[in-house]
């Protein structure tokens, strides 16, 4: 139940329906994220339908339908990921406050 309470903190509906649900977004959305992360020196990403992990940091974005970057946490190597804060259309900007965290 905590885990559905941070998801819709996170982003309202579309933050907990990321919280289960996977999806296969265009590829052209992922192509521009991971090109502005590698730009900006962030860590490189491994995309699995609208993630992007990092397994062994224990970092993870989250792309949903409104086109927003909800970032997630976990321990590193675990499968275990929450919800870690607001969303944003902007994949740098949100794997930047992540980090931050």
């Amino acid at each position: 139940m905590a885990r559905s309470v941070a998801a819709w903190r996170q982003g309202g509906p579309e933050g907990l329906a990321l919280l289960d649900t996977t999806w296969n977004p265009p590829a052209g959305d992922f192509d521009r994220a991971r090109s502005a992360l590698l730009a900006a020196d962030l860590p490189a990403l491994r995309p699995r339908h609208n993630h992007l992990t990092d397994p062994d940091r224990g970092i993870q974005l989250r792309f949903g339908r409104d086109n927003r970057w909800y970032p997630y946490e976990s321990e590193p190597g675990a499968e275990d990921w929450w919800p870690t804060g607001p969303a944003d259309p902007d994949p740098v900007g949100a794997l930047t406050a992540l980090l931050a965290r």
